[in-house]
């Protein structure tokens, strides 16, 4: 610990005091609590009511080493937030500025914001547009307003689908290349929500006649491309989306978004020999890791005595350049697995068995645990001998089968 910190505390206690010492002087707040255990701000309305919360690990995040300037106009936003009117009480109210927004997965499941799986690795949540802010919604707003959470997404998507005619016309003017073009959020338009509106993906694939690969890089960034048998322009769709995903302060998946032939929107995956699958597979890790990792590191800070031990999601890529995740299975503790390519058995003085996770879920019959997401699978001792050994075989014809495709 550094000298300030010793006097002043520590950067996140000094971060947290200071954006609680600014909403204290808004009209608006009667009182603004820094919790330093939860690294939020407990503000207190004027008018009473249910006491609202500031998030401040991702600004703080975004904020260090930045300049002090670009910190203080940070905070300024975050005092933003607690000038804000309440939210309303009545579900007439706020019924017509509900919008859907597509996000990372919040590592807390007890996060109070209204939130549900939007596929695998992402989450649909619901915010309030207000002409001054957007606000998101929180269960408590909805047992305010008496409606449940399917009533509340099915009228913000209502209210969402009427906003999709421009990038309808862009689709119109593609004709199938997948050289991706950017549409960029000017703060009301919510283009990143677009694959949640139903039929909107479809749409975009029967004008364009080709699939669409919808990139939702950040909350104000979604690129736009189609499939296409050019590896070259395929390959530029991925790099672009990469660099920028991992360059925004608030990212959201370098994974495309397509839809199937039943027109459900799912992650893309095209078949194994189509010149992409490198690039989504590559995609899909990184956004796999990127919900796994704070999910992991959650569950891991507040395991107690007796609990199962949460078990990391790793990347590995092979001497050929091929890329898997895998998750390790011990035999001698309750683990919580994520879903991965392989599973891992690691045991003392012998070779680690590797076996596909396909085969793992079949064999050893797994099914999720409840209440994960992303989904966890609740192991304990490995299965009977005979099924390992059974498992070693089907692994070992996988392999053979797959340097047989190669």
């Amino acid at each position: 610990m550094g000298i300030a910190d010793r006097l002043f505390g520590s950067a996140r206690d000094r971060f947290g005091k200071e954006v609680a010492a600014r909403v204290r002087a808004v009209d608006a707040v009667a009182r603004a609590d820094y919790d330093p255990v939860e690294f939020q701000v407990v503000v207190q309305g004027a008018r009473g009511g249910e006491p609202s919360i500031i998030n401040l690990e991702t600004v703080f995040r975004e904020t260090q080493g930045a300049p002090a300037g670009v910190r203080r106009a940070a905070i300024g936003r975050l005092v933003d937030i607690a000038a804000l009117p309440p939210t309303p009480d009545h579900w007439d109210d706020v019924r017509a500025t509900l919008r859907p927004v597509l996000r990372p997965i919040p590592a807390d499941p007890k996060f109070d914001l209204v939130s549900r799986p939007a596929g695998p690795y992402l989450s649909e949540m619901l915010v309030l547009d207000t002409p001054s802010a957007m606000r998101y919604a929180a269960r408590t707003d909805l047992k305010r307003w008496e409606v449940s959470a399917e009533e509340a997404f099915a009228t913000a998507h209502r209210n969402m689908a009427r906003t999709v005619t421009t990038s309808l016309d862009e689709a119109r003017r593609r004709e199938g290349s997948a050289e991706p073009i950017r549409l960029t959020d000017n703060g009301d338009a919510y283009l990143t929500s677009l694959p949640l509106v139903q039929g909107w993906l479809a749409t975009m694939h029967r004008l364009a006649g080709a699939r669409p690969l919808a990139f939702p890089i950040s909350n104000n960034t979604l690129l736009l491309a189609y499939e296409t048998d050019d590896a070259a322009a395929l390959a530029k769709a991925f790099e672009v989306a990469e660099r920028e995903w991992r360059e925004s302060a608030r990212p959201i998946s370098p994974a495309p978004l397509t839809v199937d032939d039943e027109g459900a929107v799912v992650l893309y995956q095209p078949a194994h020999d189509h010149p992409a699958h490198a690039a989504v597979k590559h995609a899909q890790i990184l956004l796999a890791m990127d919900a796994y990792g704070p999910q992991t590191e959650y569950l891991r800070a507040i395991a107690g005595p007796g609990d199962p031990f949460p078990a990391a999601l790793k990347g590995f890529r092979s001497p050929e350049g091929a890329e898997v995740t895998a998750a390790s299975w011990a035999d001698d503790e309750t683990s919580l697995l994520p879903a991965a390519d392989v599973v891992a058995f690691p045991k003392h003085n012998e070779k680690m068995l590797l076996i596909p996770w396909t085969v793992v879920a079949e064999e050893a019959r797994l099914t999720p645990a409840e209440g994960y997401h992303p989904a966890r699978y609740r192991v304990g001792e490995w299965p009977d001998a005979d099924v390992m050994e059974r498992m070693r075989k089907l692994a070992a014809e996988a392999a053979e089968a797959a340097r047989g495709q190669g």
